[in-house]
């Protein structure tokens, strides 16, 4: 009886653990973590990993927010405390259900030109607007990491860190995606939302 006790004492605190409501009042669950093919096509379809020095990682998760304070994507970042390296959110896949198509909500921080000096009108839009919170809470002694995409080629570069906007769902699945350094894929890690804590993360 007093193992049984213990067992689900157990259950119980790896449960709360990994489930958390933020001071904003958003639930946030973490549902399962896994390394990803670097190969592998996610997202918005940019996030192609090519150097063995990194590595995609994904954080499926269900959140719940009121509907008059719904999730900032770009509130998410992965901590390595061993590092002090701040992760950005590097690709998002949002959905309700299997059917419909799912929500990826990406957006360019920097305007980009072509040649002639006009905006290009392909990939992420740039939206002053969609506000991008991730820099509003910086830790201090802490490198946030974070990888341009280029919009342009090999010889003529274009390049825009990516950032994800407020979802318009209340309550969905949310997968997370971010780059890490390989030689560290093996620690444990911090999930936050904003400066908050959400659960230790294994991979």
């Amino acid at each position: 009886m007093q193992k049984i006790t213990q067992v689900l004492i157990l259950l119980i605190s790896i449960a709360s653990f990994s489930q958390m409501t933020t001071k904003d009042n958003i639930e946030i669950e973490i549902k399962k973590s896994k390394l990803v093919d670097n190969v592998s096509v996610v997202g918005i379809r940019q996030l192609k990993v090519k150097s063995d020095e990194l590595r995609k990682v994904m954080i499926k998760t269900k959140i719940k927010s009121p509907k008059d304070n719904k999730t900032r994507l770009s509130g998410f970042s992965l901590i390595d405390e061993e590092n002090k390296i701040r992760y950005r959110l590097a690709d998002y896949k949002g959905y309700t259900g299997f059917i419909g198509s799912p929500e990826l909500i990406p957006y360019r921080k920097t305007e980009l030109f072509d040649k002639k000096g006009n905006p290009i009108n392909y990939g992420p839009p740039f939206d002053k607007s969609e506000k991008d919170i991730f820099n509003d809470y910086d830790i201090d002694g802490y490198v946030n990491f974070e990888i341009p995409v280029n919009f342009g080629t090999k010889k003529n570069p274009n390049l825009s860190v990516l950032y994800f906007g407020q979802t318009r769902y209340k309550k969905f699945t949310g997968e997370l995606f971010f780059t890490l350094l390989a030689k560290n894929t093996n620690l444990v890690y911090q999930l936050y939302y904003k400066d908050e804590k959400i659960s230790d993360i294994k991979f």
